[in-house]
């Protein structure tokens, strides 16, 4: 008996080993069949040099400017890119009801209201710095703009037909928004150019390389994430290698003594725009503006502050509601640098300049006039343009605009 069962149990032993064995190189086998790979062609694309860019290093097309980086505000103006530095979503009803400080001289006609001091608890408005920093850019903004206008000096030796910038301009202003940078790019693209061109002979061949080197510059010194160098060159469609462009970026800031740090036209505009409580629609207006006059030949040698002035004065009048009341008061002349609209004939001339201009352009900017007739920017050009014309067609000599 003691023998039958050991052969039992060494016969069943046997048996699980076998089990085991079956399961090991069942584990071990390999699938005969072979995933086949199918391999597609890639497609190639069409070389369009406005429609297919990699922006931020990010390879991507624009789908007829489609995008934007922000939401959407109860207001249909939403600009492309924005520092965030004005608070719209504060209660403007809350600073109402504050106290505000009244600085005089010998009189209450020389009033003005201190708002640096509502805005003591934002670390972002540097109030303690305010004055100090505005004081630099007044004097930064002397050196640094065109000592005189080149497209309407014909006796210059550097002079350029109005209509040749303009093509350079408008061009910029579609290639800015296809890149989708800061407006203070923008700004700062046309006035290393514009200083370019007003001491310096540019052939005609080479004015589209001086165009996308002045952005690739000017992007440089205020973007945060900027477009490649090989984006700059294909946007040129073969016009400029990237050797061209960092070859003549050597030479711009050689000719400019490196001396890139203007004034943006945006700080000062800013500025003023605390005088006017931050308004959304005229501020909105007031940025249309102010691009316009950039990209306008006739504004080339007037400084930023002036010209941010002068934007923010003809959008508040467009904007204006109640005509009993002043829309320049010395609120607003403190906060623009000093500026009287009733009382400087200069200051006077150029506004009536910009409402001729733009009612009757003597130049196509066609880029920017699209631009602003879009929905994301309100279509504001509707509204600046039947104002100007209207202005222009019922008062020629535009004077009831500085009357009291």
């Amino acid at each position: 008996m003691a023998s039958n069962d050991s052969l039992s149990n060494s016969s069943s032993n046997s048996n699980i080993k076998t089990d085991v064995s079956t399961t090991k190189t069942a584990a071990l086998k390999r699938p005969s069949t072979v995933t086949e790979k199918v391999i597609t062609p890639v497609a190639t694309k069409s070389r369009r040099a406005l429609t297919e860019v990699s922006v931020n290093n990010q390879i991507s097309t624009f789908p007829d400017l489609d995008r934007v980086r922000r939401d959407n505000s109860d207001l249909t103006f939403v600009p492309l890119r924005k520092r965030q530095i004005y608070r719209d979503q504060e209660n403007i009803e809350e600073e109402e009801q504050r106290p505000k400080r009244l600085k005089s001289d010998d009189s209450e006609e020389c009033a003005w209201r201190d708002l640096d001091t509502d805005e003591k608890s934002d670390i972002c408005m540097v109030v303690e710095y305010t004055n100090e920093i505005f004081s630099h850019l007044y004097k930064r903004e002397k050196d640094t703009t065109p000592t005189h206008n080149y497209l309407v000096d014909t006796q210059s030796a550097y002079y350029l037909r109005p209509s040749m910038r303009a093509i350079l301009i408008d061009w910029l202003v579609e290639v800015h928004e296809k890149f989708q940078c800061y407006p203070e790019t923008l700004f700062l693209t046309i006035n290393l150019m514009d200083r370019f061109l007003s001491k310096n002979k540019v052939t005609l061949s080479k004015l589209q390389l001086l165009a996308v080197t002045s952005l690739f510059i000017a992007a440089k010194f205020e973007e945060v994430n900027l477009p490649k160098l090989s984006d700059y060159a294909y946007i040129t469609d073969g016009a400029a290698s990237k050797n061209d462009i960092k070859n003549a970026e050597m030479f711009m800031l050689t000719s400019l003594e490196f001396n890139i740090g203007w004034p943006n036209p945006m700080n000062f505009l800013r500025r003023i725009s605390k005088a006017d409580r931050y308004d959304f629609q005229t501020r909105s207006i007031a940025k249309f503006l102010l691009e316009f006059i950039m990209c306008c030949h006739k504004f080339v040698d007037i400084k930023p502050s002036v010209t941010s002035a002068m934007a923010m004065f003809v959008a508040k009048k467009i904007t204006e509601k109640d005509q009993t009341k002043p829309i320049w008061d010395e609120t607003f002349k403190h906060y623009s640098g000093g500026i009287d609209p009733l009382n400087d004939s200069e200051f006077q001339s150029n506004c009536k300049k910009l409402i001729k201009e733009i009612a009757n352009p003597t130049t196509k900017l066609d880029s920017l006039v699209l631009k602003f007739k879009k929905p994301r920017y309100g279509a504001i050009y509707f509204k600046v343009s039947q104002w100007c014309n209207n202005q222009v067609e019922n008062n020629k000599h535009l004077d009831s605009l500085f009357s009291l």
